[in-house]
Formats: structure tokens, C-alpha cells, sequence
């Protein structure tokens, strides 16, 4: 059934809903800070009118204790009337009554010494004229009472230009904002559209497809590169796929064909079962169920669960290995030879065990003659190493990577024994590890070496299953 696709989305949605999102940010930024220097401001002006007030006023005290209510009361006719942002000075005697100064009445709200805010009738221009004014009033005589007080019209002042500049810099977020968001969010969406676009070709089968990778090194190059390995890896198990179904037809066909053959002859003559057929029939029955139980150890390695890991000695799984094939050497005429020092790493002592075997096996297959089969470990700072050499005729430079994959098998008429598998099983189990085999040239024969991690592989306790593991 042929999968769905949804149609893509074209990307300049995202990139304005992407800008907007900036542009909304910048703006309750540019808010924020606009009004705290605004309420800033404010108590400073706030604090400098009232230390202004009180300072006059202690001034026209001082002149009442020198010269008395006359003194007091020809300067403040001196100073009135008040022009628009001067000091407004109140003299008023026991019955509330304004003696001099620029108010028409006195306030009820000023009974209580103190500063005060209130709307009060002020003389302006031979008429009176109502306004809010604050100041601080104080009793300096029983029944006298004094104010200095002045509009707040610096405030308002200050508030009118606070709100012309906050509507010009909201303005200008607003149109840089939305460009700057523009700009930025473009290359996040064109990074997506390439990866859409690319990853429906590769769907489509262009299996060589890969993201593009600049220069800048950041977050985007570094996902582009992980989604490319991605792809790589999907492309080297379609590749090895396709290449080891026409192997796995032939290795099944073969021997099915042979046993075929085999019973129809003996039908068509009429004989019984004879040894010999019994014995072909079974030998060929043993090489499918190798080839299935190959199959089966390769993608119980691939699918292996690292959490299960536990330190392991290379040597010592070397050294359990010998013990195995030794019997096996020796009736081939062939010797094994150890050259072993220890090799910590972390894994599944039963598959790393499978692959050391698998690497003997193939060396003990085609080392050729009776030359020996060395296996040695080693290790480093960085990597532990079991290597399998042996002196047979090699593998030539070029068909050393084609080796490692699964169901190849070197000669073209696939006459020989074996299912091209074990080799394939041995990197694959490597590959778990964190590790790899690689086939080097042993002068004469092949070295096969299995190199792991030194450090523990590890997956955080936090990730889910089947994500990527990383090294302490």
C-alpha cells in the first residue's frame, strides 16, 4: 500500500510566524525596560520635589523666627503671584483664611502637617483657576499654617514624552523585529525545506542523496552531518541488502537444487535410499541450517542491547576461543599460536566470543596449507585490539571492505563452502561495540583486527531506547 504523504507546507508561514515571535519578544523587551526608566525616573523627580519643598519651606520658617508673621508675609508677597512652575506659597491664620499667597481658599485637606496632593482655586491672571498641586504644609504658629507646595506639571511633561517615545521605539522594534526575525528565521527554515526536499528524494530511492554542509560549524552543520551519517548507514544496509539477496538465492537454491536432483533420480530408478544419498541429502541440509543460524547470529548482533554490557578481557575471550578451535587446528594439520597480554573493554563477552570464533574460523578456512593462525591482544590508552593473521593468499586491497559485508563471498562461482557470513557477523558485533574490523595485509595472508573502545560505552540512564550511545 503505498505510503501518504502530506502536502509540504510552503516555508514562508513559518518564517513570519517565526519573526513575529522575535518581533513579540523585542517588543515587551523594549516595554519593559522604556517603563522601568519612566518609573525611575518618576520617584527621582518625586524625591527631588519634595527635598526642594521642604527645603523651602524650612527657608521661609527660618525667616519667620527672624522677623515674625510681618517679615514671613512680605516675602511671600514679594514672590506672587506664581508663574506656571514656580513654587505655590499659602500663608493662612486661625480661621483658615488665606492671609497672602497663591491660593483663593485654604484646603481641607490641609489640617495635618505633611506632604499632601489636592486640586485647590488658584489666583491666575485676576481670576481664579482650579488645579492639582502638592506640597508641604506645616503649623508654624497656633492658628498659622504655611505651605510651599508646586504643580506637578514636570510629571506630566515627563509622562507626555515617555509615551511619544515609547510609541516610536515600539515602531522601530516593530520593523527591525520583523526583519531581523525575517532574516534569522530563514536560514532555519531553508535548512528544513532542504532536509523535506532531500529527505523525499532519498525516499524516492536516490539513495546518495545528503544534506549540505557549510562551513560555520554550528548546530545546523552539526545535525546535517548526523542526518547524512543516518543516511550513509540506511544506504550501506539497502546496498548490502540488495547485493546479499542474490547471494542468499544462490546459497539456498544450490544445495536445494543438489537434494532435488538427488531424490528424483533415485525415484526415477526405482532404489531405495542408499548411504550416499542419505549422506549428500544431510550434508546439504547442514549447510542451509548454517546459513540460517548465520543469519539469525548477524541480526541477533545487530540488534544487541548494550545496557547488558559487562567488562570484559580480550585475552581472556581470545584464550577461550583458542581452546575451542584448537582441536579443530590440529586436525587440519594447522597450529594456533597465542600471543596474548590483557585487553579490558566493555561488552557481551558472548558475542565478542562469536566474532573472535568467526575470525578463526575464516582464518583457519583459507590461511592455505599448513601455515599457523596467530591470534594476539593488545591495547592502549584509547583502544583494545584482538587480531586473527594468517598466510594465505590474501585479499586483495580493493575487496577488503567488500569482505566485511554480509553474504560475500570472494569467488565468483561461490563453489566453496562457507555462507559469507562470518566476516559480516564479526564487524557487525564490532559495530555494536562501538568498535570495527578492519582486514589489513599480513605479508603474505590477512590480519583481521577487532579494535573496541578502552573506555566503557555507555547510554545515559535518560535515554530512550535505540538512541545513540556516547563514551565516558
Amino acid at each position: 500500500m503505498p505510503v501518504r504523504r502530506a502536502g509540504r507546507r510552503r516555508p514562508h508561514a513559518g518564517a513570519l510566524r517565526t519573526a513575529l515571535w522575535i518581533t513579540l519578544a523585542a517588543l515587551v523587551s523594549t516595554i519593559a525596560a522604556l517603563t522601568t526608566q519612566y518609573v525611575g525616573t518618576v520617584q527621582l523627580v518625586e524625591t527631588e520635589a519634595k527635598h526642594t519643598a521642604r527645603a523651602e519651606l524650612q527657608g521661609l520658617v527660618d525667616r519667620y523666627r527672624r522677623g515674625g508673621l510681618s517679615e514671613l508675609q512680605r516675602f511671600i508677597e514679594q514672590r506672587s503671584p506664581a508663574l506656571a512652575g514656580d513654587y505655590v506659597y499659602a500663608l493662612a491664620g486661625p480661621d483658615d483664611r488665606v492671609i497672602v499667597g497663591d491660593l483663593a481658599t485654604w484646603p481641607e485637606a490641609l489640617s495635618n502637617d505633611g506632604w499632601h496632593v489636592f486640586t485647590a482655586a488658584m489666583r491666575s491672571g485676576g481670576g481664579l483657576r482650579r488645579r492639582e498641586i502638592e506640597g508641604q504644609s506645616l503649623q508654624i504658629a497656633p492658628g498659622y499654617r504655611l505651605l510651599v507646595a508646586h504643580p506637578p506639571d514636570g510629571r506630566a511633561r515627563l509622562r507626555k514624552r515617555f509615551f511619544g517615545t515609547l510609541g516610536w521605539a515600539m515602531a522601530a522594534t516593530l520593523l527591525i523585529g520583523l526583519g531581523l526575525g525575517w532574516w534569522i528565521s530563514r536560514r532555519t527554515l531553508r535548512f528544513v525545506n532542504d532536509a523535506a526536499t532531500i529527505g523525499e528524494r532519498f525516499l524516492q530511492g536516490k539513495l546518495d542523496e545528503r544534506l549540505p554542509v557549510s562551513s560555520q560549524g554550528d548546530e545546523f552543520d552539526h545535525l546535517a552531518e548526523v542526518v547524512n551519517s543516518c543516511f550513509s548507514e540506511v544506504e550501506r544496509t539497502v546496498g548490502g541488502l540488495r547485493a546479499a539477496t542474490d547471494g542468499m538465492a544462490h546459497d539456498l537454491k544450490t544445495p536445494l537444487t543438489r537434494m532435488k536432483a538427488r531424490l528424483e533420480l533415485a525415484l526415477l530408478r526405482g532404489n531405495p535410499p542408499t548411504l550416499g544419498l542419505l549422506d549428500d541429502t544431510t550434508r546439504d541440509i547442514d549447510a542451509l541450517l548454517k546459513l540460517i543460524n548465520d543469519l539469525l547470529a548477524l541480526s541477533s548482533a545487530e540488534a544487541a542491547n548494550i545496557q547488558s554490557f559487562t567488562p570484559v578481557d580480550l585475552a581472556s575471550i581470545a584464550r577461550e576461543a583458542y581452546e575451542l578451535y584448537e582441536p579443530v587446528a590440529g586436525a587440519l594439520g594447522q597450529a594456533l599460536i597465542l600471543d596474548l597480554e590483557p585487553s579490558p573493554a566493555w561488552g557481551s563477552r558472548a558475542l565478542l566470543l562469536h566474532a573472535t570464533a568467526n575470525l578463526i574460523d575464516n582464518a583457519l578456512k583459507y590461511g592455505g596449507g599448513k601455515s599457523p593462525v596467530e591470534i594476539r591482544t593488545l591495547s592502549s590508552a584509547s583502544s583494545s585490539q584482538l587480531s586473527v593473521a594468517d598466510r594465505g593468499p590474501g585479499i586483495a586491497a580493493p575487496d577488503r571492505e567488500r569482505a566485511l559485508e554480509r553474504l560475500v563471498r570472494l569467488d565468483a562461482s561461490r563453489a566453496g563452502e562457507g555462507s559469507g557470513l562470518g566476516l559480516s557477523i564479526a564487524s557487525a558485533i564490532a559495530r555494536v561495540h562501538g568498535g570495527s574490523v578492519e582486514l589489513t595485509d599480513n605479508s603474505p595472508g590477512i590480519r583481521a583486527i577487532l579494535e573496541l573502545p578502552a573506555k566503557r560505552l555507555v547510554k545515559a540512564a535518560s535515554q530512550p531506547e535505540g538512541e545513540a550511545c556516547s563514551l565516558e
